[in-house]
Order: structure tokens, then sequence, then C-alpha cells
């Protein structure tokens, strides 16, 4: 019977210029290809589950191509393709799916997860977070995060002059309406052990069936916003009524987002 593969990756999002195949850049769908033809010893294209922009990581990106080396087994196949990837970039499992699996198309949802940083500079959480001076308050982060769930038109977080109403996709099928399963903020400590004590990380979470430009650090920035005191939890609520990005938040910078897991079929997020 006829296959495609599915390729889980991840990467380090600050050695690419996105995910997206574009000429004369770094990128994602770029390398991953090269490295799928040269086991292949054919050109082979790999269409990717989600598009994250220059210096966003990813945990667990998913990829869709045709089967390559079939008499290879699964594992071998994985570990063969591994010195062509190069730094930055890994596959951690390959599986067989069925000849019609579409990497984006199929995907019932997207999990991200953004990372903040409240306590002294460090290098080390610098790289993967967003510092902040000051305290940020998780619990009014949390009662604002949970505001944000459900399907709501979301243009006031939305980038790339796509939130404004003269925007184009406002005459897409679904516009910027999309809806959000997952959203809350919790306390995870420092990720490094030496650092414990210097500051305290905070992870805000996201899970929906769709995401707009620079959505998630849309919702990050607004939340930032709250745990600094500078606007209140119900500011939320007036973003969401107004949709239109000139009165929206900040947008949180690039290097704290990590695509998490893509779910597919009945696999559930919570």
């Amino acid at each position: 019977m006829e296959t495609r593969l599915k390729l889980t990756i991840a990467y380090d999002g600050s050695r690419f210029q996105g995910s997206q195949r574009q000429a004369g850049r770094e990128t994602v769908q770029g390398r991953l290809e090269a490295a799928l033809s040269e086991l292949a010893g054919r050109p082979v294209s790999a269409i990717l589950a989600g598009r994250t922009d220059r210096g966003v990581h990813a945990a667990g990106q998913v990829a869709s191509c045709e089967s390559i080396r079939p008499e290879l087994p699964i594992e071998q196949l994985r570990r063969a393709l591994d010195p062509w990837l190069g730094e930055g970039l890994a596959i951690t499992r390959i599986e067989q799916a069925p000849v019609a699996f579409h990497a984006r198309y199929d995907a019932a949802w997207r999990e991200y997860r953004y990372r903040l940083w409240s306590g002294a500079r460090s290098p080390l959480m610098g790289a993967t977070s967003w510092h902040r001076r000051g305290t940020l308050d998780v619990i009014r982060m949390a009662d604002a995060a949970g505001r944000l769930v459900g399907t709501h038109d979301f243009a006031s977080f939305v980038g790339g002059g796509e939130g404004v109403p003269w925007s184009a996709r406002q005459e897409a099928t679904k516009g910027t309406i999309r809806t959000v399963h997952v959203c809350s903020a919790r306390e995870v400590g420092a990720w490094w052990p030496a650092i414990e004590g210097a500051g305290r990380g905070i992870e805000v979470r996201v899970v929906a069936d769709g995401f707009l430009p620079r959505m998630v650090r849309g919702f990050v920035g607004a939340l930032s916003e709250i745990g600094r005191c500078a606007n209140e939890p119900e500011w939320i609520d007036e973003l969401l009524k107004r949709a239109d990005r000139r009165s929206g938040p900040p947008t949180a910078p690039s290097h704290g987002l990590v695509l998490w897991r893509i779910g597919y079929g009945d696999e559930q997020p919570w």
C-alpha cells in the first residue's frame, strides 16, 4: 500500500529566517527538503503543518512528504537523514501515514508555548524567553488569559498588517476569527537549575484550531502589560470587542515562542 511520511521536527529558530521556503534564505523547509532530496537522490518537497516567523522555535512541528528509501526501516531512515540536516534542525520521529495525509490541512489543532523571565537578566534564560524587568503578577495574567478562550475575532492581536479593517484578510472565509481551546499562564520556575531563585519563569500556553500572523505574540504582549499592572484583565474584553489592531497591545519578541505540538484526528490537547 502506498504511503507518505509524517515527520516530527524540532528546530532552533534563531538559525533560520522562518519556516517557509524563501529564495536565497536559510529556512526550515528549505533545509529539510535539501536533506530529503540528498537521501532520495531526487527532488523531494515537504509540507509544514504550521508557519513560524524568524526566530520562533519548534519542539513538535510536523511535515509530510512522499515516501523515500522504502527499503530502510523507519528508525534507520531517521538516522540516515540526520547528517544532512545540519545544526539547529532535527527529525525526532518518522511515521508512515496514508497517501492522502497532509500535514497542514489535516491538523485539528496547534499548540504554542511562550516563556517569559521576570528577574535578574540572564543570557541563558534570555536566549529562549522574553526578559521583563520588575515583577509580573501571574494571577492577573491567568485571569486575562482565560478571557481569550472561545471563538472570537482576534484582529486586535494580529500582526503583519492583517488586523486592520481594510486588510485583505477580512475578505477570507474566516477573516480574523479563530477558536482558542486553551489559553493559560502559569509560573514554571527557572529551566536552568543554577538560576533558580534569581527570578521567576512564566509560561503562556495557547491551543487553537488555527493561528493568525503573530497572534500568540500579541496575546503575550497583552498579558505582559496586565501582569505588570499597566492594564486590568478586563482590557482583554475591550480588545476583543474592538477587533482592530490599531488599538492592540505590543507584540512580544519571537525568541520566546515555541511551536509545541500539533494534533490530528481524535487527539485531544487537554
